[in-house]
């Protein structure tokens, strides 16, 4: 049937393709495929592990400045990671060393505390967090971490301390 319509009449089988064709394309173009967008932050920052941790952090020009000062740098990461590559100056006390010692940290008012770990986005946060809770409200996160100290040309150093 569709032959025989199409010999007796193909102008008009033609013409109803070509409309077909220009309905199917103006509605592409007016309704767009969704686009997938990429996240604002990498999946290791996760809204909820900012949520999970509010504390008052620290840039790296404002802990140059505090170090200058003479602040403590404390780095968080285990001890084997730190003896690989650590921010010149600081000292290694692990996560859950600090948590154990949060108190006699806390005891330490007079001193400015930066918290660093890798990237600034886990262990950092969660030390910070415990020596504010310890009673250590100048106790700060460095945000880029000891990857971030490091590749804006900063001091560093390695081996054990």
């Amino acid at each position: 049937m569709v032959t025989a319509l199409l010999h007796r009449q193909p102008k008009l089988i033609l013409g109803l393709l070509f409309v077909g064709f220009l309905v199917w394309i103006s509605g592409a173009q007016t309704t767009p495929a969704p686009q997938a967008s990429a996240p604002a932050t990498p999946f290791w920052e996760s809204e909820a592990r900012a949520k999970r941790f509010t504390v008052p952090e620290i840039s790296i020009v404002d802990a140059l400045a505090a170090i200058a000062r003479g602040a403590l740098v404390i780095d968080v990461r285990d001890r084997e990671v730190y003896e690989q590559g650590h921010i010149a100056g600081s000292v290694s006390v692990p996560l859950a060393e600090l948590k154990r010692q949060a108190e006699d940290f806390a005891a330490l008012t007079e001193l400015e505390l930066i918290i660093y770990c890798g990237d600034g986005s886990r262990l950092g946060p969660e030390g910070t967090q415990a020596l504010n809770e310890a009673g250590h409200p100048s106790t700060k996160n460095l945000e880029a971490g000891y990857s971030g100290w490091k590749a804006a040309g900063n001091p560093v150093a390695s081996g054990a301390k």
